[in-house]
């Protein structure tokens, strides 16, 4: 009963795909800017020590450094520090940040507090002014405020981080960061796109509608990927970059499955075919072939997409191990074609 349930739900399947007109297959438009970014233009890290202090016992035990760093805090401000006592109320930390990709003297940002030593908790503490730096070295932010713990959702419980913690808008910004993203050839300004994921297809579709809508743009694509174009000399720069990243494309990647097998979890993307196999488990065996044979197992067309497999045998009732283990199967086989991400 259960084969030729099966059977029958695979060939119901395949011939709904072949009945349904292709432009219902139609790809998702989307904005250039969803895919892609400018050249230059990108989020810098920063990060620097510091100490938190207020904490009630819950801080650094046994930390020479600790100890070391707020002595020299204390002598800094002038004040005696040949006695300090271990009270437990001081940790030491690591703060760090992202400044985003255009960024001004006296901006505020978010910094994340992370314990270095032996502290138990830094909820509730306040961290006191620590200069977070760049790669170069140059000191970029200046970072000091309460700091609040982290909620972190593990499993189908809620667990509080106390050893890393957050100081919203506890970053100053002190330099501002000048990304150069238009460059400037024989009197001609240039800007380059980067796609987050190359495709040729794609790259040529968004050449084509830049030229479409900015004469004399003339855009490029290079050996390394990028799309360079032409800002026309009598449109401004910002008007000319939103325009580009404004533009709809139309993407069309290649097959990709992604297995979450701890989760249990199938993502299909694409239209992706399977060619002939047999695959077998558990006593359930499917035959998938572009022929007819009079076999007992289920017959599929060879325009059968693994997302009417993976319904047919969800109807079926395999569980999602079983499923991931008959695709990963066919992977092996040769006869899915398509990349399979397993996490």
């Amino acid at each position: 009963m259960l084969r030729d349930a099966l059977s029958a739900l695979i060939h119901l399947c395949a011939i709904a795909a072949l009945c349904i007109p292709p432009h219902l297959f139609a790809q998702v438009s989307v904005k250039v800017k969803d895919i892609a970014y400018i050249d230059g233009l990108k989020e810098n890290q920063v990060f620097g020590y510091g100490l938190v202090v207020g904490l009630s016992g819950s801080g650094d035990s046994k930390i020479d450094m600790t100890k070391a760093s707020l002595s020299n805090v204390l002598k800094n401000m002038g004040l005696d520090q040949s006695d300090i006592a271990t009270s437990k109320n001081v940790a030491a930390v690591m703060v760090t940040a992202n400044l985003p990709e255009i960024v001004r003297v006296g901006d505020r940002i978010d910094v994340s507090v992370s314990s270095i030593g032996d502290a138990k908790s830094i909820e509730g503490g306040i961290l006191i002014q620590s200069s977070l730096k760049g790669a170069d070295g140059i000191t970029y932010v200046a970072a000091q405020g309460r700091v609040s713990s982290i909620q972190a959702q593990g499993g189908n419980r809620r667990s509080q981080i106390k050893t890393t913690a957050i100081v919203t808008g506890g970053g100053v910004v002190e330099r501002a960061l000048e990304n150069t993203f238009v460059s400037s050839v024989n009197n001609e300004r240039l800007v380059s796109l980067v796609l987050r994921d190359f495709d040729f297809a794609l790259a040529n579709d968004i050449s084509s509608k830049c030229s479409e809508k900015f004469a004399g743009s003339d855009p490029s694509i290079g050996q390394n990927g990028k799309i360079t174009m032409k800002i026309p000399q009598d449109t401004p720069m910002s008007e000319f970059i939103a325009g580009v990243l404004d533009l709809e494309v139309t993407p069309d990647y290649g097959a990709r499955v992604v297995i979450n097998e701890k989760e249990g979890t199938i993502v299909i993307g694409g239209d992706i075919k399977i060619s002939d196999s047999v695959v077998s488990k558990e006593g359930l065996t499917v035959t998938i072939e572009g022929e007819e044979k009079k076999v007992g197992a289920a017959e599929i067309k060879e325009s059968t997409t693994v997302k009417e497999v993976v319904d047919a045998l969800n109807y079926a009732g395999l569980s999602s191990a079983d499923i991931i283990s008959v695709l990963k199967a066919l992977r092996d086989a040769g006869s899915l074609h398509a990349d399979i991400i397993i996490k």
